[in-house]
C-alpha cells in the first residue's frame, strides 16, 4: 500500500535536511577532534617540557652550589692561598644537601716534566699534598689547553652584544656569551667521564689605560671529583620523584644515559630502561653543553611541538655547564623520559583521538538509526492507520448488508406483507442466514482480537486429518452450495494424526475455504488435498492444501497478505467484500498449533494455501476416528 504523495513529500522534506545536518555534524566533529587532539598534545608537551626544565634546574642547582662556594677571588688565587679552597669546601659541606657529592678536591697545574702537577686535599691532614698517581690526569692536559684561549668575559663586554656580532665570535666564545653573560658560574667545565667539575685559576693582569690586552690563559685548575654513587642513588632518584611523580608512582620511565647510543646507563627508574636506544621516547634533554655551534639550539626534544606562548609566568631559561673540550659524544649525559602507563604520549594522544572519534561517530550513528527508526515507525503508523480505516469501512459495509436485509424482512412481516406459511418460512430462512453471517463476522473479529492479545485458550488433543477437513467442510457447506462451487477432495491413505484444537483448526480451514469462494472467479472450483510430507526439522508433517482457480495474487501483494487489515488494491477496486482478518487469523492459529501457513499463487490462475502441521507423537486409535466421523455425520 502506497502512502499519500503529500505525506511522502513531507517525509522527504524532513529526511534530506536531517541527513545534511548529520553530515555537517560529522565533519565538525572530525575537525573539533583534531583540534582537541592537537591542544591535548600541546598541553602534554608543555607539561613535560616544564617538568624537564625544572628537573634540570634542580640538577644544575645541586652542582652549582659547590661551584659558587669554591669560586675564589682572583687576587687570592694569584697569591696562591690554598687555605681558601680548604675553608670554602668545609663551608659548603656544612650546609650542603649532599655533602658527600665531592669525593676529592685537586689542584692541577702545568708541569713540563710530568705533564700535569697534581695536588690532592688529604682528608686526614686537611692539607694539599702531591697525588701519588698524577699520571691519571695527564690526558686532561691537552684538553685543558684548548680552553686557555677562552678568557673569562665580563658582563659589560657581552651582555649587550648584537646578534650579528655574537655570530662572528669563535664557537667557544659564542657559548659563554650566549649562556653565561656575566654569570658567576662562567668558566666552570664538566668532565663526564671522571666525573668532575673544573675551574681555571686565572691570574689578574691590569689592562693599560689606553690599550686593552687579553687575559692570559689559566695557570692552574681546580678539579672537584664527584661521587658517582651519590649522583646515581641520591640526587637522580630524588629528582625523578619530585618532578615525575604521579598519584600511583612515577608517571614516566626515566633514565640518564651517556651518549645518544648509550654505552652505559648512569641512572634508570626501571630495570633495563635505557640499555638500548629509546626510539619512542617522549622527551630527551642534554644535561651539559658543548662548545659547538649546535649548542645554540634547544637542548630539549619533545614528542610534540610545545606551545609557542607560555606566558611570562612559565618562561624559564636553561642553564648549563659546558663540557670540557674534546669530550666525545659517547660521554654526553642525556635525560630520557617515556610515558609509563599510556605508552608514548604521541601514541596516547592519537589513541585518545581515535577513542573520541569512535564515541562521537557512535553517537551520530545512534542518532541516524534513531531517525531511521522514527521515520520507519511513522510510515508504519501511517500505513496502519489507513489499514484500520479501511477495516472500519469494510466491517461497516459487511454489517450494513445483513442488517439491512434483516430490517427489511422484519418490516415486511410487521406490516403484513408476508402471507402464508411458505413466505414466512422463506423470510425466516433469509433472516437466519443473515444472522449467521453477522455471527460469523463478529466471531471472527473476536477470535482475531483474542489471538492477538494472547488470550485464546486451546484444547489440544490428537486429531485425525479427516476429522478436521470434514468439520471445516460441514461448517462451510451452506456457503459452498450458495456459491455453486464444486469441491474436489484428495487424501493420502493412512495419514498419521496431528495434535491440535479441533475448533481452531477447522476455523483455520474455514477461513481458507471462504477465501477461495471469494476469489474463485468463474471456475467455481475448490480443491482440498491432504498428504504426508517432510517437515522443516527433518520430521514428518501433514500438509492440508486449499486451492482455487481464481484471480490469484500479484507478486507485490504476496508478502503482505498475512498482515492484519491488508487488502490488495486490485481486490478493493473489484469491490470484493472482506475485512482483511481471515488470513491473519488462519496464520495465527497455524502457528499456535506449532505449524505454519504458506501460499503459492500465479495471477489469473489461482492460489494454493497449505496448512503444515507436525505429526502427533501418539497415533489416534481407530475408535477415535470412527467416533469423530460419526459425530460429523
Amino acid at each position: 500500500m502506497k502512502l499519500p504523495i503529500r505525506w511522502r513529500a513531507s517525509s522527504t522534506a524532513v529526511v534530506i535536511p536531517a541527513v545534511i545536518i548529520v553530515i555537517v555534524l560529522a565533519a565538525l566533529q572530525y575537525r573539533w577532534s583534531d583540534q582537541i587532539s592537537e591542544a591535548t598534545s600541546i598541553r602534554l608537551a608543555d607539561s613535560l617540557e616544564m617538568s624537564m626544565i625544572n628537573w634540570h634546574l634542580d640538577f644544575f642547582r645541586d652542582f652549582s652550589e659547590i661551584c659558587l662556594t669554591m669560586r675564589i677571588d682572583p687576587e687570592a688565587g694569584r697569591r696562591g692561598d690554598q687555605e681558601q679552597y680548604i675553608r670554602r669546601l668545609a663551608e659548603w659541606k656544612a650546609g650542603a644537601a649532599y655533602p658527600d657529592l665531592v669525593r676529592e678536591l685537586y689542584l692541577l697545574s702545568p708541569d713540563e716534566a710530568d705533564g700535569v702537577r697534581v695536588l690532592r686535599l688529604a682528608r686526614s691532614t686537611q692539607r694539599f699534598e702531591p697525588d701519588p698517581e698524577p699520571s691519571k690526569f695527564a690526558p686532561l692536559r691537552g684538553r685543558l689547553e684548548q680552553v686557555s684561549s677562552l678568557a673569562r668575559p665580563r658582563a659589560s663586554d657581552t651582555a649587550t652584544l648584537p646578534l650579528d656580532q655574537l655570530r662572528s665570535q669563535a664557537p667557544a666564545q659564542q657559548f659563554v656569551t650566549r649562556f653565561y653573560p656575566g654569570d658567576p658560574l662562567a668558566g666552570w667545565l664538566f668532565e663526564p667521564n671522571i666525573p668532575a667539575l673544573l675551574y681555571p685559576i686565572v691570574p689578574t693582569v691590569a689592562p693599560s689605560p689606553r690599550e686593552r690586552r687579553p687575559n692570559p690563559g689559566p695557570r692552574g685548575w681546580i678539579l672537584l671529583e664527584l661521587d658517582n654513587k651519590v649522583i646515581e642513588t641520591q640526587i637522580l632518584p630524588r629528582l625523578a620523584q619530585r618532578y615525575f611523580q604521579g598519584t600511583e608512582g612515577l608517571d614516566y620511565q626515566i633514565a640518564v644515559v651517556a651518549g645518544r647510543k648509550p654505552e652505559r646507563v648512569i641512572y634508570s627508574s626501571d630495570p633495563g630502561f635505557g640499555n638500548e636506544e629509546v626510539s619512542d621516547a617522549d622527551g630527551t634533554m642534554d644535561l651539559f653543553g658543548r662548545l659547538e655551534d649546535k649548542t645554540l639550539g634547544s637542548p630539549i626534544r619533545i614528542f610534540h611541538r610545545p606551545s609557542e606562548n607560555k606566558g611570562p609566568a612559565t618562561s624559564v631559561g636553561i642553564s648549563w655547564f659546558q663540557l670540557l673540550p674534546g669530550t666525545p659524544e659517547s660521554q654526553d649525559w642525556q635525560l630520557v623520559v617515556k610515558h609509563r602507563r599510556g605508552g608514548p604520549l604521541g601514541a596516547f594522544a592519537a589513541e585518545m583521538r581515535r577513542r573520541d572519534l569512535t564515541i562521537s561517530f557512535g553517537v551520530l550513528l545512534l542518532l541516524v538509526i534513531s531517525m531511521a527508526m522514527l521515520i520507519i515507525t511513522s510510515q508504519r503508523a501511517q500505513r496502519l492507520a489507513k489499514l484500520q480505516m479501511d477495516f472500519v469501512t469494510a466491517v461497516s459495509h459487511e454489517l450494513r448488508t445483513p442488517l439491512t436485509i434483516i430490517s427489511s424482512a422484519a418490516d415486511n412481516i410487521a406490516h403484513g406483507v408476508v402471507e402464508g406459511k411458505q413466505q414466512l418460512a422463506q423470510y425466516g430462512s433469509v433472516i437466519g442466514s443473515q444472522a449467521r453471517q453477522l455471527f460469523t463476522l463478529v466471531e471472527q473479529i473476536l477470535l482475531f482480537a483474542s489471538a492477538r492479545g494472547g488470550q485464546q485458550q486451546y484444547s489440544v488433543r490428537p486429531l485425525s486429518v479427516a476429522e478436521i477437513i470434514d468439520r471445516a467442510l460441514l461448517s462451510t457447506a451452506g456457503l459452498i452450495r450458495a456459491a455453486q462451487f464444486t469441491v474436489e477432495q484428495e487424501a493420502d491413505s493412512n495419514l498419521p494424526p496431528v495434535r491440535g484444537d479441533l475448533a481452531a483448526l477447522s476455523q483455520c480451514l474455514q477461513n481458507l475455504i471462504t477465501n477461495a469462494l471469494k476469489y474463485g472467479a468463474a471456475e467455481r472450483w475448490i480443491g482440498v488435498r491432504a498428504r504426508l510430507g517432510e517437515g522443516g526439522a527433518g520430521g514428518k508433517e501433514i500438509q492440508i492444501s486449499i486451492s482455487d482457480r481464481g484471480i490469484g495474487i500479484g507478486p507485490k501483494d504476496l508478502p503482505r497478505i498475512f498482515e492484519p487489515f491488508y487488502r490488495s488494491p486490485s481486490v478493493t477496486a473489484a469491490q470484493i467484500h472482506g475485512t482483511g482478518l481471515g488470513l491473519p487469523l488462519a496464520k495465527s492459529i497455524a502457528e499456535a498449533m506449532k505449524g505454519q501457513l504458506t501460499v503459492t499463487s500465479v495471477p489469473g490462475r489461482g492460489s494454493t494455501f497449505t496448512l503444515h502441521l507436525p505429526c502427533a507423537e501418539h497415533p489416534v486409535e481407530e475408535a477415535d476416528w470412527e467416533a469423530g466421523a460419526a459425530a460429523l455425520r
